[in-house]
């Protein structure tokens, strides 16, 4: 007896996971085949949703991250019948526990917008294993994949945001799985996926011509990703389009000045601390919106130096010059290093094409000296780089290639590895142009290798 005991209970595990599995899968949008890929098959995840077999604990984690739910869910009993509370959809056991949450999603989030990635996510672990209702579930999926696409995760993140959005649907909430959405194409964009990028953008695109979402910030941003999308695509016609519904946003939005973002931060892990929930929520709430402000001055910036690089293509280079100094001009204020010496880059690099060496020496200068100062190596590295070709140009090659060297050096820290072979290709070009061929096959290969760790980290 012991032993048909003992099989009952393995047929009622097994009929439970797959239960479970099935519901959550069904709930994200996903065929068994895109469960399965790569390590599986879709017979097996067929016998494991229709109980007849048990995963082992390892194949388990895999299927559970991959459907971004803890392992535990997909072990535990499903919810009793006739209740609201579907899968990752439990509501909390009192409004205290629901106040908590609220508050440490929305620290995360404020961490999110600093970039502090790390503690952000320190906030969510706890939240792993709760009982989240679909609301706080939604928010936790798409900070962790916002989270993720900062840490240039982009498979977790994807993941995560299949997650959000199955949630959002489960809500009936078109706003939230469009902003899900998004960051998803953004994901899919930045695996250079991007015919996928640029379909899954359009939807988004789509709800907003349908009027249903009316936020204009979240439809700068798509337009924006469209540019992006068509542009890798080589659909410059469309890019256009986009671009030209972009700028007409742009000159509609009036932006607030920043303020006090880190006191109400500050102020709100206060009140947390001690037990003033309410209150926490509030002014993390208050920090959270002044971040989106600035979030959205810094992409006003942005939009003004692609809009530059389009006219610059277009041999509009005065048209091209305006649009950089905007960018600049909306940079300065905000103290963010990378958008500001982007800018003067770009206007260094055009100064050089006409011959105003001066001029051009000048904005690079400044760039590094800006970039220096706030520690950040990819945009230093990138001033360098602009550098190397003034020296370059002069005829001064010892200059030149220690100027390369530094970018190097700087860039391999950002271990963006397309950035990184980008500037081996441009380092071989001047070096083939001295006639240093055996020092410009060096550089070639170096290339190639970091071409090669691109992609290796784009399929981990």
């Amino acid at each position: 007896m012991p032993y048909l005991e003992t099989t009952s209970i393995v047929k009622s595990v097994s009929a439970r996971i797959g239960a479970n599995m099935r519901k959550a899968r069904i709930e994200r949008g996903m065929t068994q085949a895109q469960l399965a890929s790569p390590e599986f098959s879709v017979s097996y995840i067929s016998a494991i949703e229709h109980g007849k077999l048990r995963p082992s604990i390892k194949a388990l984690s895999v299927l559970a991250q991959r459907l971004g739910v803890p392992v535990t869910l997909l072990l535990e009993s499903s919810p009793a019948a006739g209740s609201q509370s579907p899968v990752l959809g439990y509501a909390p056991v009192n409004t205290d526990e629901s106040d908590q949450i609220d508050v440490e999603l929305l620290q995360a989030a404020v961490l999110l917008r600093q970039g502090a990635y790390e503690e952000a996510m320190q906030l969510l672990l706890p939240l792993a294993s709760s009982r989240l209702a679909p609301p706080h579930a939604y928010q936790f999926f798409l900070l962790r994949g916002q989270i993720a696409l900062g840490r240039r995760r982009f498979e977790e993140a994807i993941a995560d945001l299949r997650a959000a959005i199955g949630q959002a649907e489960m809500l009936k909430e078109r706003e939230l799985a469009e902003r899900a959405r998004n960051l998803l194409g953004k994901a899919n964009f930045l695996l250079s996926n991007y015919t996928l990028a640029e379909e899954t953008h359009r939807a988004c695109a789509t709800a907003i011509e349908e009027e249903k979402i009316s936020d204009s910030f979240f439809a700068l941003e798509v337009y924006c990703n469209l540019v992006d999308d068509c542009a890798a695509l080589a659909e410059f016609e469309k890019a256009d389009a986009y671009m030209q519904r972009a700028q007409a946003l742009v000159e509609q939005l009036n932006n607030d000045e920043r303020s006090y973002a880190q006191l109400s931060l500050e102020n709100s892990q206060r009140s947390r601390a001690a037990g003033r929930f309410l209150s926490a929520r509030d002014q993390a709430a208050r920090s959270f919106a002044i971040y989106q402000i600035r979030g959205l001055q810094l992409q006003q910036s942005r939009l003004h130096q692609e809009l530059g690089r389009a006219l610059e293509k277009q041999q509009k280079t005065e048209e091209a010059e305006q649009k950089y100094l905007q960018a600049t001009e909306m940079a300065r204020p905000l103290h963010d290093s990378a958008s500001f010496a982007q800018s003067l880059i770009a206007l260094a690099e055009l100064a050089s094409k006409r011959g105003d060496v001066q001029m051009a020496e000048q904005q690079t200068q400044e760039a590094i000296a800006i970039t220096r100062a706030s520690d950040d190596a990819r945009a230093q590295g990138q001033a360098l780089l602009v550098l190397a070709q003034l020296r370059q140009q002069s005829g001064d090659y010892a200059e030149a290639d220690r100027a390369f060297e530094q970018a190097l050096a700087l860039l391999e820290e950002t271990r963006d590895h397309d950035l990184i072979a980008s500037a081996y290709f441009h380092y071989a070009s001047q070096l083939e142009a001295r006639g240093e061929i055996q020092r410009s096959l060096s550089a070639i290969k170096q290339a190639y290798r970091h071409q090669q760790q691109n992609r290796m980290s784009a399929v981990v």
